[in-house]
């Protein structure tokens, strides 16, 4: 018997005895053909390995200048930029070492701002320098458009506008107030010719009329009413935009828009789990697409996992970090992306360590991935199932010519009270290196009146789950 339901997202409600269904570091497909064996699949989420390492603080912040194709990383105090050969320069030291900071480019230089203070760094002379001009309001991000760049004053309604095409100069008469609703400015974001303005509990979009006195002005009627919960979590997304959402009537909800409208993304699990962190503000996010599949990867601070929409199966699912000196399951390391020289590069939350990330790697930069499927609860109206086998219906014979990975197995656990509590790991082999016709089964596994069953596989191979059966006959 096929179990329905076991290509799936993460669905974990606070009653586990309701439901407690989690995939972690898989993230769902859904076959695009007839053809296929089944409707969809568990991928595992791609592996990291070294590309470089800028400094020694934690990645703050990343971007590639699309004008020139070069690579910028904000490494606790210093901005590197990083090179095609994996080395990185040292181009720049800020005043503070902690916390997210903004980047924008206008085509020559290169502007950092880090919530206190702002930077440019001149991309054609590689000159490096503060910005010093008195009226620079205090800001936490910056994006450019139409030749200024554009920051929201913090604390308050105001947004700001350099002089064209130098963002070491502000004049203090170049600021608006977004005033359609009474709340402060979270952040900003050029999108479709566009500035999206987010408060706390609404959003506003201007746009130029290249009026001479300020050139931005309110679209009439375009105001979202719902506002953001953290600047860093607000992201250009499948051709729109998406981000956290906060406002008068509560908060923890992923939005995307839908022209000037806000559409729910999150579910009510992923929003539980959201509920669960106390402070909100610096919450961050950053998106990347592999394969027809577009990520958004929200990090919220207290939880033990990353939580993941994928915008082609409008699905979550988690990634983690497993830390075996603590043994404990942690949120991904990634702090940032790039798109850079080909790769997806991403920023490491601990150190200055920038990784690859690829498909065809299968660890965390030599560190075991655990991959997690916690399916559904599997019951028929509480009478009593044998389990005489389990069969899990995934990518065999992927086993590596030696060393760990050389003779792979699965592994599996079982809960008969609603996950509260689990029998101890079993394994079955998956199948070493060409042995196709393998199948990874378990026998003997009792019998229940409610089960849920935890799947995990931790080899450094490729690893794909497309079903899973039972024997109960």
């Amino acid at each position: 018997m096929r179990l329905p339901g076991f290509v799936g997202p993460s669905y974990q409600m606070d009653a586990l005895q309701f439901d407690c269904q989690r995939t972690v570091n898989y993230y769902p497909l859904i076959s695009e053909t007839q053809t296929s064996k089944s409707g969809g699949a568990l991928r595992s989420i791609p592996g990291y390995t070294l590309f470089s390492t800028a400094g020694g603080g934690s990645i703050r912040g990343m971007k590639t200048t699309t004008s020139n194709g070069r690579g910028w990383v904000v490494s606790g105090y210093e901005l590197y930029e990083v090179n095609t050969n994996g080395t990185s320069t040292l181009r720049g030291t800020l005043l503070t070492g902690s916390g997210r900071v903004g980047m924008a480019e206008n085509g020559t230089q290169l502007m950092v701002v880090d919530g206190t203070y702002g930077y440019i760094y001149n991309m054609n002379t590689d000159v490096f320098a503060q910005i010093t001009d008195s009226d620079f309001p205090m800001c936490n991000n910056v994006d450019f458009q139409d030749g200024y760049f554009l920051v929201t004053q913090k604390n308050t309604p105001n947004f700001y506008i350099s002089d064209l095409y130098d963002g070491l100069v502000w004049d203090p008469l170049d600021f608006a107030r977004a005033d359609t609703s009474p709340d402060n400015l979270v952040g900003l974001i050029s999108d479709h010719g566009n500035v999206w303005l987010f408060g706390t509990s609404s959003v506003e979009i201007w746009q130029n009329t290249g009026a001479l006195a300020f050139p931005f002005a309110n679209i009439p009627g375009a105001v979202v009413q719902t506002g953001c919960a953290a600047w860093a979590t607000i992201c250009k997304f499948d051709n729109t935009l998406i981000w956290l959402g906060f406002d008068q009537q509560g908060r923890g909800i992923v939005w995307k828009a839908n022209g000037y409208s806000a559409q729910r993304v999150s579910t009510q699990a992923i929003e539980s789990k959201i509920a669960d962190v106390t402070d909100l503000t610096n919450a961050y996010a950053y998106v990347y697409h592999e394969q027809g599949h577009i990520f958004y990867c929200l990090q919220l601070g207290g939880l033990d996992s990353t939580l993941v929409f994928d915008g082609a199966t409008s699905s979550w699912h988690e990634r983690s970090y497993y830390d075996t000196t603590l043994d404990q399951m942690q949120p991904h390391r990634g702090s940032g992306q790039m798109f850079f020289n080909g790769m997806n590069l991403i920023g490491d939350d601990r150190s200055g360590a920038i990784y690859e990330q690829d498909l065809g790697i299968f660890t965390f930069n030599s560190e075991y991935m655990y991959r997690d499927r916690i399916y559904p609860h599997l019951q028929e109206e509480k009478a009593v199932i044998p389990y005489h086998s389990v069969e899990i219906d995934m990518q065999v014979g992927v086993g590596l010519n030696s060393g760990q990975g050389s003779d792979p197995m699965m592994m599996m656990r079982y809960s008969d009270d609603g996950g509260m509590t689990w029998s101890y790991w079993r394994t079955a082999p998956v199948g070493k290196i060409g042995k196709y016709k393998n199948r990874a089964r378990f026998a003997r596994c009792g019998s229940a009146r409610d089960r849920v069953f935890h799947f995990r596989y931790t080899e450094p191979t490729f690893a794909q789950l497309n079903d899973c059966y039972i024997n109960a006959t």
